[in-house]
């Protein structure tokens, strides 16, 4: 280096994994119309590319169609109370579907969406922005333009903090660039992640020695017996029986099964004494044309509001998922 050359460097950006997925972080109406009046128009100027959509609140949809004015006819507009509703895995099953359903034979389409936030549970947000997370990794390498939209006036600072966490880009009236706070989407999912509660004193438990099979019926039978409706029992068995294919496909022939419930809430647990979960998206991805070990746990989180995953620390190592859903409760019909 020459005497006197500066030796001022920047900080490295971190890389940009090979997926559009965008952070539209606006403050007021018109910096919502910025951002995303000129994304749908891109796609529906796109050559050989469908209708994009936009899912948002009904407002800010009015919003758009008058904006837009005879383009919004060439858009697909979605209530985002509907779109979002139930869990995570609910909603990027929705947003599966309608990708595989509408997108170009070359897989291309916008969309644009903005997740739900008033009305969520602390135990329901750290969910939702490990869905953004999720959506980073399922559409990594897919050539969908995506674009999730965050209202300061409405999301809580800590999710508007999440979304540049989880959204490698973001978008604004100046374009799009790479958000220097994006991590990678494993390591977002896994952020704060302790051990789980142990189960309380009441729960009641099975042994499975070989066939692991028998959990769904001790299952359905224990949510039958705490007044579960029959249909939503046989939900929670099938949910149980993800949990289960899944160990019996890792090569596990013992487990133990405990199951215990709250006037709302039940909830079942599978452990395992070996083996690890490694992957923070296992039952996110849906099944394919080929099988593999994992794909009943496509059902598990389709069924329960909560799956929780962890590894155990010790030398053999063994794992947990844990399921909890609604206790779905018959109801009892008056005679004459």
């Amino acid at each position: 280096m020459e005497h006197g050359e500066s030796t001022t460097t920047t900080a490295p950006t971190p890389p940009v994994p090979p997926v559009k997925h965008h952070a539209g972080i606006h403050s007021c109406d018109e910096e919502f119309l910025a951002v995303v009046v000129p994304f749908l128009r891109e796609g529906i100027g796109a050559e050989d590319e469908p209708d994009p959509v936009a899912i948002t609140t009904s407002r800010k949809l009015d919003l758009l169609r008058n904006a837009l004015g005879p383009d919004a006819r060439h858009v697909d507009f979605r209530d985002s109370a509907h779109w979002y509703r139930g869990s995570p895995a609910n909603s990027m099953a929705t947003a599966l579907d309608y990708y595989v359903t509408h997108a170009s034979p070359e897989g291309r389409l916008h969309m644009t969406g903005e997740p739900v936030w008033e009305g969520r549970s602390p135990r329901q947000i750290p969910e939702w922005k490990r869905y953004e997370a999720l959506a980073t990794e399922l559409f990594t390498g897919a050539p969908p333009d995506l674009m999730c939209l965050y209202d300061t006036r409405t999301a809580p600072p800590d999710v508007v903090d999440a979304a540049r966490h989880t959204h490698p880009t973001e978008l604004d009236r100046h374009g799009v660039r790479p958000s220097p706070l994006f991590m990678e989407p494993a390591v977002y999912a896994t952020l704060g992640l302790g051990p789980l509660p142990a189960p309380p004193g009441d729960a009641v438990g099975v042994g499975l020695d070989g066939d692991l099979t028998a959990g769904h019926r001790f299952a359905a039978d224990q949510a039958r017996a705490r007044g579960m409706a029959p249909d939503a029992a046989a939900r929670l068995a099938r949910a149980v029986s993800g949990a289960t294919g899944y160990a019996a496909a890792q090569g596990c022939d013992r487990a133990e099964l405990r199951l215990w419930s709250t006037p709302r809430r039940i909830v079942c647990e599978l452990r395992t004494s070996r083996g690890r979960i490694t992957d923070p998206f296992l039952g996110f991805r849906p099944p394919g044309p080929g099988t593999r070990p994992e794909d009943g746990l496509w059902e598990t989180r389709q069924v329960c509001e909560f799956v929780d995953m962890r590894s155990d620390d010790g030398a053999t190592g063994g794992w947990t998922i844990r399921m909890e859903t609604d206790l779905v409760v018959t109801e009892l019909v008056a005679s004459g």
